[in-house]
């Protein structure tokens, strides 16, 4: 028979155990209760989509899920993004810094601040440099607090970056379009023949609401050949300069222009009066616009010409011809 001693023992020994074996499921319930919630009202936008494109603005916006005290925010970016990022606009959190690194933005707050449930954020960077590849992508975005520990996360809907090089449509920022009606051509010259003069019209539209308008500029690699090594020549040194008489053999272009009349668009002064003008080594403007288009695009009809005599030796002839729509905001 045991003593009252032993069985004041014995109890408080199954007490104990009681009571941590109680600790011990909530410390777990505890640990495992927390779980990311789903941000909501989520979008990024830039303000220049074309590839490359340097000195852009990227903005995020989100609505909380969670109510936390916020330490950071991040922000996925397609590869290849780079620049010297700052902060531009915050709303909904303190001051902060941000940077970038592995194809992620960075916020991080000076002041972790409490933030509630259902809250607007919109965060906006300056300095940003374009991916290189033209696609479409989205943005992951995460809130944190302190270890750093995830509160909420959610995907955007994509945003589409455009190649600026003949044949692609490129939506340069949020507020112009250009087109391409011509991915590619080809033209067959004989310097014995009345074919040694052939041409091709390529026609590009620009529609902006840019308030000081845009430039369009336009250079190439040049008309070449391999073997033997040669270089039809240009007919001139770009859109500043013009010929009224095509020359015997030569590569050029005229240019058409038809607007809408109130950007004040215009031509180059080479292309003035039906000239022919050669394409630059390095982008030259085209044509220059003071203003938004409004409704109707600016269309620049160029006429691409190529002429040979028998200085040109035979072969197949490459060139790429890059077009750059730069708006001014």
């Amino acid at each position: 028979m045991s003593s009252p001693r032993n069985r004041r023992r014995r109890w408080l020994s199954s007490s104990i155990a009681a009571l941590l074996l109680v600790a011990g499921f909530i410390g777990l319930t505890s640990s495992q209760a927390f779980a990311a919630g789903t941000l909501t009202n989520l979008s990024w936008s830039v303000n220049n989509s074309q590839t490359s494109k340097t000195a852009v603005t990227y903005s995020f916006a989100f609505k909380t899920a969670t109510a936390a005290t916020l330490t950071a925010v991040t922000m996925t970016v397609p590869a290849g993004t780079a620049g010297t990022v700052a902060v531009g606009t915050v709303y909904g959190l303190g001051a902060g810094t941000v940077a970038l690194a592995a194809n992620t933005i960075t916020y991080t707050v000076t002041t972790p601040v409490a933030v509630a449930a259902n809250i607007a954020i919109y965060l906006s960077f300056t300095g940003l440099t374009n991916t290189s590849t033209a696609g479409s992508y989205t943005s992951v975005i995460t809130t944190q607090k302190s270890g750093p520990t995830t509160v909420d996360t959610g995907t955007t809907a994509a945003v589409t970056f455009g190649s600026s090089s003949t044949g692609v449509t490129v939506k340069v920022g949020q507020t112009l379009t250009f087109t391409n009606s011509t991915p590619s051509f080809s033209l067959a010259v004989d310097p014995s023949m009345l074919n040694n003069l052939q041409s091709q019209a390529v026609v590009l539209t620009v529609q902006t609401n840019a308030a000081s308008g845009y430039t369009l500029a336009a250079s190439d690699t040049g008309l070449s050949v391999s073997s033997p090594a040669f270089t039809i020549p240009a007919v001139s040194s770009g859109p500043a300069t013009g010929v009224a008489t095509f020359p015997t053999s030569g590569w050029g272009a005229s240019a058409t222009l038809t607007t809408g009349g109130t950007d004040g668009a215009a031509l180059a002064a080479g292309l003035s009066g039906a000239k022919f003008v050669g394409y630059p080594s390095s982008p030259a403007n085209f044509l220059t616009a003071t203003g938004p288009t409004g409704a109707t695009a600016d269309t620049l009809t160029l006429t691409d010409q190529v002429g040979v005599d028998y200085t040109v030796p035979d072969g197949t002839y490459t060139d790429t011809i890059t077009y750059v729509a730069t708006p001014t905001f």
